[in-house]
């Protein structure tokens, strides 16, 4: 069982009053009770809980008790294009909703924009007494492991839409896996028959090949016309894709990259005349488009509501048994495909 203030009180012999003072390192107690507690509570391994503390100091300093204390959401993108994704919007607005709501308040960091070495970040964030994280990337479990180190030591953290492979951190995430898997069925039950995946292979590997997974069960779960190996889209290979499309000539495409549709239209192969589309990872600004909806709403609500009971278990980031929160997507039908 962890140390308590009373538990402290009994072995050091003074009152619990004397205890918390003396932890606050106040002049009341004398110098040398003051060393003697807090040499106990270092050896004991006391922590104070941190929601007790901010109860208190909002007593003292007359702040409404709705307040309990700031969370902060972290960028850690190199680009400051993928700090401002709508994904990323959308967690932004959704997590200082669900903060708000529980009584929370919500900083936001883009390190793309405001560069800072994790050293320095971790004194603007204790300067600001804020008690959790929320971190999004994308970056690699390096990063994660080494760079970042300085806040997992301190902070009670959430990585929010990456699972770390190498880490022990907690994490709320998309179910990228059944994502594709809902939407091979959907591409069967709309009758299409040879279905193709079209991600970027980073995009895939940081999200430890489960969109290729959930593509290549959904290939093994219907009976298809014709079954192809997932396309690895680059961004510049405009040229190679359309070479591979008219080899292969599947007749709908997953993806989450909505110039491959230019790239269709270039020779003539219009969706859904020719083709279908689903868009993995579907927002309002497609409205051309059939795809899933992540859900990345609920992701966001669902990172603040792990973190605060991390806070409220008075742990740090890293944990001897990580958690993995995922979030299911939902079908949103579009013009981008045939009617059944």
């Amino acid at each position: 069982m962890p140390p308590t203030i009373r538990s402290l009180a009994k072995l050091a012999g003074v009152s619990p009053a004397t205890i918390s003072l003396a932890l606050r390192n106040d002049i009341r107690i004398s110098a040398e009770v003051r060393q003697r507690v807090q040499e106990l509570a270092k050896k004991e391994g006391y922590k104070p809980n941190p929601i007790v503390s901010q109860l208190i100091a909002q007593v003292r300093t007359g702040k409404s008790a709705n307040y309990k204390c700031t969370l902060a959401v972290i960028n850690t993108a190199e680009h400051r294009k993928d700090a401002e994704e709508h994904t990323v919007q959308s967690w932004n607005r959704t997590s200082m909703e669900r903060a708000a709501e529980l009584g929370y308040t919500v900083d936001h960091f883009v390190l793309a924009r405001d560069p800072m070495r994790p050293e320095r970040l971790v004194k603007v964030l204790e300067t600001r007494g804020i008690k959790g994280l929320i971190v999004t990337g994308p970056f690699n479990d390096e990063d994660i492991a080494t760079k970042y180190a300085p806040l997992w030591e301190r902070f009670a953290a959430i990585i929010l839409g990456e699972r770390p492979e190498q880490t022990l951190l907690s994490s709320v995430i998309n179910d990228q896996y059944d994502t594709v898997r809902q939407a091979m069925i959907e591409a069967h039950r709309l009758g299409y028959g040879k279905p193709a995946l079209c991600v970027h292979p980073y995009v895939d590997q940081i999200l430890e090949h489960r969109l290729s997974g959930g593509y290549l069960v959904g290939l093994r779960s219907h009976v298809w016309q014709n079954q192809l190996m997932p396309y690895d889209y680059i961004s510049k290979g405009k040229e190679h894709f359309q070479k591979w499309f008219l080899q292969r000539r599947p007749d709908i495409i997953l993806t989450l990259h909505t110039e491959i549709r230019d790239w269709l239209e270039e020779i003539d192969i219009l969706a859904p005349r020719d083709i279908g589309l689903i868009h993995l990872d579907h927002e309002p600004a497609l409205a051309a488009w059939a795809g899933m909806n992540q859900n990345h709403h609920h992701a966001g609500k669902a990172a603040v509501d792990m973190l605060i009971g991390k806070i409220h278990r008075n742990e740090t980031a890293f944990s001897s048994f990580p958690k993995c929160i995922t979030i299911k997507s939902e079908w949103h039908p579009g013009p981008s495909v045939k009617t059944p």
